[in-house]
C-alpha cells in the first residue's frame, strides 16, 4: 500500500510539474487580451518594433501563443489602418477547434469578404488551459507557413500571390475572449 502511495505522489507531482512548464514558455513574450470582436476595429501594430522577429534571407519569423478554446484570428498587411486594403487572415482552431485556414481578407469599415487560400484539419489545436505555441513564417515570395513549436512541418501553408507584406499584425477573437502572447522570444 505504500508504494501505491508513493506512486500516486509522484504521478501527480510530474503532473503538476508538466502543467506548470507548459507556461515557461510564454516567458519573455508580450501579452494581448482580444476586447474588440471579429468584426470591430481591431488594433494593429508595427512590426518593426517587435524585439524577437526571426530573420532568413527568404523570410520572417514570428513566435506568439494563444490561450483560448477556439478561433485564434491573425491579420497582418501593409498599413496601420487597413481599410479598403487587403490583408492575410490567418483562423487558428476556427469550425469550433476543428480546423484552420489562411485567407486574404478585403475589408471596409462596414464589412469584409474572405478568398480562402487554404485550410488544414486540425482537431483540438487550442486549448483553453494552456497556452499553445506557434511560429509563423512569412516568405518574401508570398508563401506562408504555420506550424507548432518545436515542429519542423507545417499544418497550414499557402502562397498569397499579392505578396502582402507583414508590416503591422493585429490580433481577433470570434466569440469567446482569447490570450495573446507574442513578441516571444526565439
Amino acid at each position: 500500500m505504500k508504494s501505491f502511495q508513493i506512486v500516486v505522489v509522484v504521478a501527480c507531482a510530474y503532473m503538476l510539474q508538466a502543467e506548470a512548464n507548459s507556461f515557461d514558455q510564454i516567458r519573455g513574450c508580450k501579452q494581448y487580451n482580444t476586447m474588440t470582436d471579429y468584426n470591430g476595429a481591431v488594433p494593429y501594430f508595427p512590426t518593426a518594433d517587435l524585439q524577437h522577429v526571426g530573420h532568413t534571407g527568404q523570410s520572417k519569423l514570428f513566435k506568439f501563443a494563444i490561450l483560448g478554446p477556439k478561433d485564434g484570428h491573425i491579420r497582418f498587411g501593409k498599413s496601420l489602418y487597413p481599410y479598403n486594403n487587403d490583408v492575410i487572415e490567418i483562423v487558428l482552431g476556427g469550425w469550433s477547434n476543428t480546423r484552420s485556414a489562411g485567407r486574404r481578407q478585403h475589408r471596409t469599415s462596414n464589412k469584409h469578404s474572405n478568398h480562402v487560400l487554404a485550410e488544414a484539419q486540425t482537431p483540438n489545436l487550442m486549448s483553453p488551459f494552456r497556452p499553445v505555441m506557434f511560429l509563423l513564417e512569412v516568405f518574401n515570395d508570398g508563401g506562408v507557413k504555420v506550424r507548432l513549436h518545436g515542429q519542423t512541418i507545417p499544418f497550414l501553408a499557402f502562397t498569397d500571390t499579392t505578396r502582402i507584406p507583414v508590416n503591422y499584425m493585429a490580433f481577433a477573437k470570434w466569440e469567446q475572449d482569447l490570450i495573446f502572447f507574442y513578441d516571444c522570444p526565439m
